[in-house]
C-alpha cells in the first residue's frame, strides 16, 4: 500500500495531459500534387455570348411581328412593330404647341422693342417654348419605341406575344440570341488552376453530332465553389482549315479533353 501511495504521489495529471496533447498533434501533411486532366474529360456546354429578352418600352397593341421562333434576323431589323397612331398624334400635338410657343416668343420680342412689355414677359415666353421643345422630344422618343429593333445579328429563341395583343410597358416580347458568337462553358476541378491557363488547348466532342472540335481556354472563373471545389472556365472553338466557324447551336453539350503542355506539366 505504501508503494502504491508513493506512485500516486509521483503522478502529476498536468504532466500526463501535456504529454498526451503532444502525442496527439497532427503530423504535417505532404503537399498534394495538382489533379491531372482525367482521361474521361469534363462536361461542356455551348452557350451564346449575346443573349437577350426584348421587352416593350411602351404600352400598346402589337401591330406586326416580322419574325417567328427559329428565324434569323440582322442587327437593326424591326422585329416587333406597335400600333403607333396614338403616339404619333401626341407628336403632332407637341409639334403644334411648339409652333404656337415660338410665335409668342417672336411677338413678345417685337413688343419689347416697342417698350410695350418688359423683359420678364419675353423670358417667360422663351421658357414656355423650351418646355414645348422638350415635350416634342419626349413624344418623338415614344414614337421611336414603337419599333423594337434587333440589337445584333441572331435568331429568335422564343416568341412571347402574338400580333394584335395589347401589352403594358415592360412585357417580354422575344427571346433572342446570337448564333454566330458562341462560347464553351466548362466546370473543372479547382486544382487544375496550377496548369490550366488562358490559351490552354482542348478537344471537344459534341454529343449531338459526334464531331470533334479544337478549342482554347479564354477565361478562368473568378471564384472557386467551396462545396464542389470546382471552377467555371470559358473557352472558344477554333475555325476549320478553310476558316469556317463550327456548325453549332447554343445548348449543345459535349466532353472536353485537356492535354497540358510541357510547360504546364513543369509547373506541376
Amino acid at each position: 500500500m505504501q508503494k502504491i501511495s508513493a506512485m500516486m504521489c509521483r503522478f502529476r495529471p498536468s504532466r500526463f495531459l501535456a504529454a498526451l496533447s503532444i502525442a496527439l498533434l497532427p503530423l504535417p501533411l505532404a503537399a498534394a500534387d495538382p489533379a491531372p486532366a482525367p482521361e474521361g474529360g469534363v462536361r461542356a456546354l455551348i452557350e451564346a455570348r449575346q443573349h437577350a429578352v426584348l421587352s416593350s418600352e411602351i404600352a400598346g397593341r402589337i401591330g406586326r411581328m416580322t419574325v417567328e421562333a427559329g428565324q434569323s434576323f440582322k442587327a437593326g431589323q424591326t422585329l416587333v412593330a406597335f400600333d403607333c397612331s396614338l403616339y404619333q398624334a401626341t407628336v403632332d400635338a407637341a409639334r403644334a404647341n411648339l409652333r404656337a410657343a415660338e410665335v409668342t416668343v417672336r411677338q413678345n420680342r417685337r413688343l419689347e422693342q416697342l417698350k410695350s412689355i418688359g423683359g420678364a414677359e419675353v423670358e417667360m415666353a422663351e421658357v414656355k417654348a423650351e418646355a414645348a421643345r422638350a415635350d416634342l422630344r419626349k413624344a418623338e422618343i415614344e414614337v421611336r419605341r414603337c419599333d423594337v429593333k434587333a440589337p445584333f445579328d441572331g435568331k429568335v429563341v422564343e416568341q412571347r406575344i402574338r400580333e394584335h395583343e395589347s401589352v403594358p410597358a415592360g412585357t417580354a416580347l422575344l427571346e433572342i440570341l446570337s448564333d454566330r458568337d458562341l462560347r464553351v462553358d466548362l466546370i473543372v476541378p479547382s486544382s487544375w488552376l496550377v496548369w490550366l491557363k488562358p490559351g490552354q488547348r482542348f478537344e471537344l466532342r459534341i454529343d449531338e453530332t459526334g464531331e470533334a472540335l479544337d478549342g482554347e481556354v479564354t477565361l478562368t472563373g473568378a471564384r472557386v465553389d467551396p462545396v464542389s471545389q470546382s471552377l467555371k472556365v470559358t473557352g472558344k472553338l477554333q475555325a476549320d482549315k478553310q476558316g469556317n466557324a463550327p456548325n453549332l447551336v447554343a445548348g449543345m453539350s459535349g466532353t472536353a479533353r485537356f492535354t497540358p503542355s510541357e510547360e504546364a506539366k513543369g509547373a506541376r
